[in-house]
């Protein structure tokens, strides 16, 4: 008997050992390159990719609404990298584009005749459409119009769900396997339909419209099994630690993506990402959906590099930064269970400047800091060096605060009370001045004697609007109240309460 609980003992304290020593989670990322030259030297490509140690490549494919059901001139280029990607255990994502912007929305019957253009592609090439990425950047007019309409009403969103969901039910009808991902989201837009350029639509916008057109759909299956998305920087010269203010959203703003699509989907039949949820019949269990980041760098200076044309367009960063940045990110995304893959943007610079200078390799073929940063980078991840990204969505409205009065004691008689709150998104407040009852023996000020005054307006995000209670008070005890409601979902509430004060 002895033996036999000292034998369970030993064997749990070795079980505890083993996991002792275990290195920490591990990561299911995949590190590789949005790249084309792939069609045209497959050999090169994905034997550099297999160096480097990246098991992705994104590669481009693009749909002529003029021609809507021909594949493409270089398909069989296409189909013939596929192979070659497959033999050196790289896998493919094949992000779709259309010719004009405006292809989908000037094609009679657009979502079904390109759906059926998408099952062509699978059929024909079977290994080019394990993953599938529907459209690029609808978010962005300069790829897909009209963004808004003559109302200045969202109409872009609506347009794109309906093609990404005739997209997700062709290539489904083909294999089920295969993923399908949408968006292609850009990380900035304007929301303005009377910009002079760029009319735009930011991240967060775009999802919370797009929730609305799907809901409104009324249908019974998802319209994606991934989420597409390109956090460049603001600016060339931005780091990946610099982020962008809400709207929009980089590569440290990951979460506010999250946040806009579960507020967008949750309680559809659309898995969200990150989080586990029940459908809305309650039968099954939805699994969380992923990101792809499949356009992600910076350029460097080129200057002394022969082969380049045109002048450059935007700041540069040096080589070393774009290798310590690079290196950054794999790190980061490493620790995040949602993110499934990470593309850098390009393998091999393309001459003209005005394009990028962003790649692993120069464009004579020699390789670049960032070359062996990377690959060191990617045999380091396969676990998570640092903190597990744990994200759950937020229930209350992100940043939501108040500046109270300092005073404490006013004195009786006519009186002005103001106060500031703010929000880290767009949001609506109501608020109320309050009179507590006078409290009973040793009782703290609780009991609430009715409202007074009210105000109620709107929150830009990180602005702090002034709100201002004038009027006659009595001698007692106030509080103001202040419920600060998400702009893109209600359900998202806070309620900010001040300190007691007393009129003597």
């Amino acid at each position: 008997m002895l033996y036999g609980r000292m034998a369970r003992q030993l064997t749990l304290l070795a079980a505890l050992c083993v996991l002792l020593a275990l290195p920490g989670p591990a990561s299911a990322l995949d590190v590789g390159v949005t790249e084309d030259e792939g069609n045209t030297n497959p050999e090169f490509v994905y034997a550099t990719l297999q160096d480097l140690g990246m098991t992705t490549n994104v590669m481009s494919i693009r749909w002529n609404p003029l021609d809507p059901l021909a594949l493409p001139a270089n398909f069989a280029d296409i189909r013939n990298a596929a192979s070659v990607a497959a033999a050196r255990g790289v896998g493919v994502i094949l992000a779709t584009y259309q010719d004009r912007s405006t292809g989908i929305t000037d094609t009679p019957n657009a979502p079904a005749v390109f759906a059926e253009w998408l099952t062509k592609v699978a059929q024909e090439c079977p290994l080019c459409a394990r993953k599938v990425i529907v459209l690029n950047e609808p978010n962005l007019q300069f790829f897909f119009r009209p963004t808004f309409d003559a109302g200045c009403r969202a109409a872009s969103p609506a347009a794109y769900a309906r093609v990404l969901a005739a997209a997700y039910d062709a290539l489904k009808a083909v294999d089920e396997t295969i993923r399908v991902y949408g968006l292609g989201l850009s990380p900035r837009g304007n929301d303005n339909c009377l910009a002079v350029s760029n009319v735009s639509m930011s991240p967060v916008t775009f999802l919370s419209e797009l929730g609305k057109a799907y809901r409104a759909m009324g249908r019974a299956l998802p319209l994606m099994d991934g989420l597409s998305f390109h956090p460049y920087p603001n600016s060339n010269a931005d780091g990946p630690a610099t982020g962008y203010r809400w709207p929009n959203a980089g590569v440290p703003n990951l979460d506010r993506v999250k946040q806009a699509f579960h507020d967008a989907f949750a309680g559809t039949t659309q898995p969200v990402i990150g989080v586990a949820a029940r459908a809305a019949s309650g039968r099954r269990s939805l699994q969380p959906i992923t990101v792809a980041i499949d356009e992600l760098g910076w350029q460097v200076a080129t200057d002394s590099w022969p082969g380049y044309t045109e002048t450059e367009n935007v700041p540069t960063v040096t080589e070393e930064q774009q290798a310590a940045w690079y290196a950054d990110v794999i790190r980061r995304y490493a620790c995040d269970p949602s993110v499934e893959s990470l593309n850098f943007f390009h393998l091999r610079d393309e001459a003209d400047r005005r394009r990028f200078q962003s790649g692993l390799i120069r464009l004579d073929g020699s390789t670049r800091p960032a070359y062996d940063a990377v690959k060191a980078a990617i045999a380091e991840a396969s676990t998570c060096a640092g903190r597990l990204v744990r994200w759950t969505p937020a229930r209350g409205v992100i940043g939501a605060k108040a500046v109270w009065p300092a005073a404490r004691r006013l004195p009786r008689g006519p009186a002005v009370l103001r106060f500031q709150i703010t929000a880290e998104e767009r949001a609506s407040y109501r608020a109320q001045l309050v009179a507590l009852a006078r409290p009973a023996e040793g009782k703290k000020l609780a009991n609430v004697r009715g409202p007074l005054a009210a105000a109620a307006g709107e929150i830009r995000a990180y602005f702090r609007p002034f709100v201002t209670f004038r009027g006659r008070l009595e001698p007692g005890a106030y509080v103001v109240r202040i419920r600060v409601s998400a702009a893109l979902n209600p359900a998202r509430t806070t309620t900010l309460t001040s300190r007691p004060f007393v009129v003597r």
